[in-house]
């Protein structure tokens, strides 16, 4: 990776590109933080957690020429079609933490690069004419697997090509894990009208349930298999068959009851429930310098612990009490699916086998706050072509589809 510095010409087209690109579709956020590095491997391009865009050298840098001519129309296509990409996920969340009906898996990027180059081929022209690059081939769709999964599913939710293309707008201007929340409002809102009462919390139940059955294993790795799109799209749509069915057979016998569904993103639920939504430190009332501490009586010995107390229980999600297992002696590494590929957060020391006092005393007769904190999944970078995170299997390019060999895919 090299860093291009923002007085160069090259930054400055792709600022301005990326502009064009705000302008045309505007969203809540803009995570460009503003660094643009150059990349040599087989991607075209991507967009890192951080919100560093880096793009390919060859494949999409220097085709952004300004609105001339390459000398390839279609690699300049795709490099044009590269940056609007990458500007469509910055425009965006990754997350939706406090959102019960968000899908926190790895699903939701399959759907999301799905949905993001369906909305890029849709816009291509319209953004290749403001940007002056009228002369360049509208390119082919990168991600063709979760492109068909993702256009299956907005025709299964929608009746017309106006509202399919509504629902395109609506889905990629939420957050990338509420989209399948925003698609399953349609479809509520289309088969199950007459069905499920317009109370927000039946509402809310019937989506979450369809969010379950349509997030199937499939979507996880859709973007990254391109003959995967049929299958991950019929099996989402006899999920969604299957839903629907089931809260028509739950409202015809308790009409009055909302569907009993499972969360999604349980972690927003217990926030809720414990109040734990935002955590603020309150401040004290009084002038602690105004304090006289020779006022205060002093401990009381027998509230002072003598060696280290165990066997904390944690509270799961589902309100009932586990042991944690142990914690690892130093030197070994503990299993993490979820970040996998990533550099782990240091994990606080334990302290001196000498040491006297529960290092957890303070808490003592005090509910623990466990699962305050949660391991946030891998989400990937949101970044066009392989589009998956960084991992030991997930950061891999896409198959060509031209016999290019070194026309590589986005990352």
């Amino acid at each position: 990776m090299t860093r291009i510095a923002p007085e160069s010409p090259v930054y400055q087209e792709v600022a301005r590109l990326y502009q064009i690109a705000q302008e045309m579709r505007p969203g809540g956020l803009d995570r460009w933080n503003g660094e643009l590095y150059s990349r040599t491997d087989d991607k075209y391009g991507g967009l890192t957690r951080d919100g560093t865009f880096r793009l390919n050298e060859k494949l999409v840098l220097d085709h952004l020429t300004g609105g001339d001519g390459s000398g390839d129309p279609i690699r300049q296509g795709q490099a044009l079609a590269t940056v609007f990409h990458e500007s469509l996920h910055a425009r965006v969340a990754m997350d939706a933490r406090s959102e019960p009906n968000a899908l926190r898996k790895p699903q939701s990027i399959g759907l999301d690069e799905g949905l993001t180059e369906l909305a890029t081929n849709a816009d291509y022209e319209q953004f290749a004419q403001l940007a002056g690059y009228d002369d360049t081939a509208t390119p082919d769709p990168e991600y063709p697997g979760a492109v068909h999964a993702a256009g299956e599913l907005l025709d299964r939710a929608t009746t017309s090509e106006a509202e399919r293309a509504d629902l395109l707008t609506a889905a990629i201007d939420q957050p990338v894990m509420m989209r399948w929340d925003t698609i399953a409002g349609h479809i509520v809102q289309n088969e199950l009208a007459d069905t499920v009462p317009s109370d927000a919390d039946h509402q809310q139940a019937a989506r979450a349930h369809l969010v379950n059955q349509m997030g199937v294993d499939e979507w996880a790795v859709v973007h990254e298999l391109d003959g995967l799109g049929p299958t991950t799209a019929e099996l989402t749509t006899e999920a969604v068959d299957n839903g629907v069915a089931q809260i028509r057979g739950h409202y015809q016998n308790t009409p009055d009851e909302p569907y009993p569904a499972k969360t999604p993103n349980p972690a927003a639920e217990v926030a809720a429930e414990t109040g734990q939504g935002e955590q603020q430190r309150a401040a004290t009332q009084g002038d602690r310098s105004q304090a006289d501490l020779a006022n205060f009586p002093a401990p009381d010995a027998a509230t002072r612990l003598h060696g280290p107390q165990t066997g904390f229980d944690q509270i799961s999600p589902n309100g009932t009490q586990s042991t944690p297992p142990s914690r690892p002696e130093a030197g070994q590494s503990s299993s993490d699916p979820a970040s996998a590929g990533r550099t782990k957060s240091p994990q606080p020391s334990t302290r001196a086998a000498g040491q006297q006092g529960d290092p957890m005393r303070f808490l003592k007769d005090q509910a623990p706050a466990a699962h305050a904190t949660r391991t946030a999944p891998s989400l990937g970078d949101g970044s066009r072509g392989a589009g998956a995170p960084s991992g030991p299997s997930l950061n891999r390019p896409a198959a060509s589809r031209t016999p290019t060999p070194d026309r590589g895919g986005r990352d």
